[in-house]
């Protein structure tokens, strides 16, 4: 006798996004960290790690600056995570691969003034904000694009050239 499955079941699995961490470097337990928060706070979506290079890429990488990690999305969960090592001697480590992945996973930057509480304030949360958990809003805020979108679709504030840190 086949096994049944209850109306609506296939749309409550997640959408996978391939990510590979083949260039993280040192940000690499950062980025596995981060991967487990996002992939725990929004139940909709799951970052599932490769051992061959995926859509999307996370790579360290150092300026002369010394600061600007930044992302290059190609579509949701598609493009590049650029983490840069001067960073991690500022920041947390967990809270900026979060950050990046929060941008991947269609959320913008919220700007100067912006509290600690929230994973998208970024550097603007200041060097002393170790919160690495996105809040209720941004959890919803992915979770209401990914009902509406699939992985590959447009990310609607971002524009051709645009590099976001």
């Amino acid at each position: 006798m086949g096994v049944s499955t209850p109306a609506g079941a296939a749309d409550s699995a997640p959408e996978v996004i391939p990510i590979d961490l083949l260039l993280a470097g040192s940000y690499t337990d950062a980025a596995r960290e981060a991967i487990a928060i996002w992939n725990t706070a929004v139940p909709t979506i799951k970052f599932v790690e490769q051992d061959a290079p995926a859509a999307l890429r996370v790579m360290e990488y150092k300026t002369a600056r010394g600061v600007q990690s930044h992302v290059s999305i190609n579509g949701a969960g598609r493009g590049w995570v650029y983490l840069e090592v001067g960073d991690a001697q500022l920041y947390k480590p967990s809270r900026i691969v979060v950050h990046e992945l929060g941008h991947i996973l269609s959320l913008p930057d919220l700007g100067p003034g912006s509290p600690c509480s929230k994973v998208m304030s970024g550097a603007w949360g200041g060097s002393d904000c170790v919160n690495d958990k996105p809040d209720a809003s941004e959890k919803a805020a992915v979770s209401r694009f990914f009902a509406a979108n699939d992985v590959g679709d447009r990310v609607p504030w971002w524009g051709p050239g645009l590099v976001t840190r």
